[in-house]
């Protein structure tokens, strides 16, 4: 059986229910975007992830919602098992335990299914130091190729926050007023993310006439993260702004760093 046929049979294992749900392809999705796609015409994916708690931070849950300026147009949603310990306030905050996570898939087939999930699409995520994505890319063979844009940064372009702050995805939903409720389960964030970039991205499209995908990854700046094991805790550098590129088509299958220290910090 290759692996196409191995995604294919994946049965994944969202919170809550009591058998698998088998996988199942996304049909008719968009080809791949590049800097010049109209914002009403790309797809995005909205990823939120839970960990362990504990270095090296093993996932535990993975949801996604594939959307459009639209609307939703999909949804990814699995446990993810490991016999690792849960750091007790990681486990009060996402109240997940291990015995959740026993007929759970691995997070090898997990991945190798989300990255089909989200082939084509930007990846969205609240996370200012691009850990969920980060963690989706640890390990592979070369860095994922998605665009990548972060709805704090967005959110503090957008409503004239200080640069220096970080405001969390509640915080954010509450200020637009949107009728989501993140609740720290993968899912939920993941569709208030989503909900959140929708929103932000029409306010920005009338006041700074944003068209293309270009336009947004111009202006909003990325961190470059040390992860090493030598520098201990992870560490924000000066902001990267993005350069508006060729029109170079962008894939789904690449993947990224390597893997973070037996230092970092519990998030």
């Amino acid at each position: 059986m290759d692996a196409q046929e191995r995604v294919l049979e994946l049965y994944l294992r969202p919170r809550g229910s009591e058998k698998g749900v088998l996988y199942a392809e996304l049909e008719g999705a968009a080809g791949p975007v590049t800097v010049d796609t109209p914002l009403e015409l790309a797809e995005f994916v909205a990823l939120d992830i839970e960990t362990t708690g504990n270095t090296p931070f093993l996932v535990i849950e993975i949801g996604a919602e594939r959307f459009n300026l639209q609307g939703s147009l999909s949804t990814f949603d699995t446990l993810v098992h490991t016999r690792a310990p849960i750091n007790t306030y990681a486990r009060k905050r996402h109240q997940i335990d291990r015995d959740m996570l026993k007929d759970a898939p691995g997070f090898s087939e997990v991945r190798r299914a989300f990255l089909r999930f989200a082939q084509g699409a930007v990846l969205v995520e609240h996370s200012h130091d691009a850990f969920d994505t980060y963690l989706i890319g640890r390990g592979l063979k070369s860095p994922l190729q998605h665009p990548i844009i972060d709805t704090s940064a967005l959110a503090r372009l957008v409503l004239d926050l200080p640069s220096g702050q970080t405001p969390g995805l509640a915080r954010v939903v509450e200020e637009l007023e949107l009728d989501v409720d993140p609740q720290h389960a993968a899912l939920t964030d993941a569709t208030a993310t989503a909900a959140v970039f929708r929103e932000l991205v029409r306010r920005a499209r009338d006041r700074f006439g944003w068209r293309v995908l270009g336009d947004a990854l111009g202006v909003l700046q990325r961190p470059e993260i040390d992860r090493s094991a030598l520098e201990g805790r992870p560490r924000v550098t000066k902001p990267r702004p993005r350069r508006r590129r060729s029109t170079r088509t962008v894939s789904s299958e690449g993947p990224a760093p390597d893997a973070p220290g037996p230092t970092d910090p519990p998030r």
